[in-house]
């Protein structure tokens, strides 16, 4: 089963490309841009994803890109629901 990582769209629009290009490449992720993920205001405010529904916020891309693999990890040995 792949693990979904949402994106809004206008969440640090460029700054993520090259973050979602990474994640993109991997085959245990389904990297989606969803025009609202009702976290309203926070994608102008700070980058986050959602993974698998929970909310994963960082201070910059490359911080949210080592959350992003730790939570993913996290996932995969059963420590995360």
């Amino acid at each position: 089963m792949k693990i979904n990582v949402k994106f809004c769209p206008c969440n640090f629009e460029d700054e993520l490309e090259t973050l979602k290009g990474k994640l993109i490449e991997r085959t245990d992720l389904e990297v989606i841009e969803d025009r609202c993920l009702l976290y309203c205001g926070q994608c102008l405010m700070e980058p986050f994803a959602l993974i698998n529904g929970e909310n994963i916020v960082a201070d910059d891309p490359d911080e949210l890109y080592n959350k992003i693999n730790q939570y993913v990890a996290n996932i995969k040995q059963g420590e995360t629901v």
